[in-house]
């Protein structure tokens, strides 16, 4: 038979050893749980990078849209050095975030027509038609991101007639 004595310490120990397996437990929940929240932070921050981004993609591609390359002074007020076809350099410098935008204009010679109101069957040759392209390139040498924002324009929908 047992006596009190032993069957109180036996008691202790496997208080004890639940405590020791509670504690091992509750550490593994709090290192995945902090896992999880790190990953949830880095996915909310790489949106957010994405997002503003893609904002001043679409900002820089409705400015060149609405360009009169023709107009030397407006020219000058934009980033661009040349146009049809010429990589216009940096617009106009990195962002805060390290993303570098290029603007890429190119007339499209002869690719679409219209058909002539007086005659259905001539077709007329749409000139003035400009492909705009808006790059930005960021991140790390090795693994670098890109996005594009694209438009094709016909330069005569914005002269002042």
């Amino acid at each position: 038979m047992r006596s009190k004595q032993h069957i109180h310490t036996d008691a202790k120990a496997f208080v004890l050893l639940e405590v020791i397996l509670a504690l091992a437990l509750f550490s593994m929940i709090s290192v995945g749980i902090t896992g999880a929240l790190k990953q949830i932070g880095e996915s909310a921050f790489l949106s957010g990078e994405e997002l503003r981004v893609q904002r001043k993609l679409e900002s820089w591609l409705t400015r060149y849209s609405k360009a009169d390359f023709n107009d030397q002074e407006f020219r000058d007020a934009l980033p661009i050095e040349e146009i049809a076809g010429e990589v216009f350099g940096e617009v106009p410098e990195t962002d805060e975030m390290g993303v570098d935008y290029y603007a890429i204009v190119e007339e499209l010679e002869e690719m679409y027509t219209v058909r002539d109101t007086e005659d259905q069957q001539a077709e007329i040759k749409l000139n003035n038609m400009y492909r705009i392209r808006i790059e930005a390139i960021w991140g790390e040498r090795d693994s670098p991101q890109q996005r594009v924002a694209e438009t094709i324009r016909y330069a005569s929908l914005y002269q002042n007639r």
